[in-house]
């Protein structure tokens, strides 16, 4: 009767411990769902940039700055202004936009897209022509001389394109001009690879893109171009989904600490 006794505790024994580790179990166990969120919540947050083509490399170092400062991941689209404007309005996806010429928002201004936006710098346009103006390119009217070959960004674009054209046709330049045109391109960029390439002995890019290219591009200064100066900006965009997150990132794209990078790259900040 005694074993009988003990054998009977025992097993109680067993059946309580164990139904202690079934409940310890079920308590840790979760539901996909669960997991799924507990993944999401430890991975890095991630940000959508938009931003034009000709403002890539101050953009781009402030971005590996930011990144390495907030541990997030910031994911760029850099393109013509035409080209993203279309995405942003196609996708209705995005955080954070960094454009070229405010003018250009408009687009998306008139969608309710832009729910805040910052003044940055300045975008000068100017003439460009290949180190040493082989060409011997001086004024506006040259543009037009026989045998000149001449690179412009594409009207349906960039701002860029717009304002060559703009300014040709207010100096009565434009038709003259287009004859000695070889190539217009989707991007400011591409213009910048013509001249150092020499494909084309002149292009209307902007001051800043020169900076980096001081080598191999020089400037020739023209009165015509300098009322068509444009301003930058960054625009936090509505249909971000880290509203918070993406509204830092624009701040600091407008912070005093970005607009050293700013400078350094030969842009002039609005307020300066």
């Amino acid at each position: 009767m005694l074993a009988v006794r003990r054998t009977r505790k025992l097993s109680s024994l067993f059946v309580l411990i164990l139904i202690g580790l079934l409940i310890v179990s079920g308590c840790s166990e979760k539901t996909p769902t669960e997991e799924k969120e507990n993944r999401a919540s430890q991975s890095p947050k991630s940000l959508m940039v938009y931003c034009s083509a000709g403002l890539k490399k101050p953009v781009e170092e402030i971005c590996q700055i930011y990144t390495k400062e907030k541990k997030i991941n910031i994911n760029t689209s850099y393109a013509g202004t035409s080209q993203l404007n279309s995405q942003i309005l196609l996708t209705g996806k995005g955080d954070v936009y960094v454009v070229s010429d405010e003018e250009e928002l408009k687009p998306l201004q008139d969608k309710g897209l832009t729910a805040w936006e910052e003044s940055l710098v300045y975008h000068t346009p100017v003439l460009a022509v290949p180190k040493g103006n082989p060409s011997g390119i001086e004024k506006l009217t040259d543009l037009a001389q026989q045998g000149v070959r001449v690179g412009l960004g594409d009207t349906d674009a960039v701002p860029i394109g717009k304002i060559a054209d703009k300014m040709l046709e207010e100096n009565g330049l434009l038709e003259a001009v287009n004859k000695n045109v070889v190539v217009r391109t989707a991007t400011v960029n591409e213009l910048l690879v013509y001249l150092n390439s020499r494909q084309v002995d002149a292009a209307v890019v902007w001051e800043e893109n020169c900076t980096a290219a001081e080598d191999t591009i020089e400037v020739v200064k023209i009165p015509e171009l300098e009322k068509h100066v444009k301003t930058t900006k960054v625009v936090l965009l509505n249909c971000t989904q880290e509203e918070g997150l993406a509204k830092q990132f624009a701040e600091f794209v407008a912070s005093p600490q970005a607009m050293e990078i700013w400078e350094k790259h030969g842009y002039r900040p609005i307020d300066g």
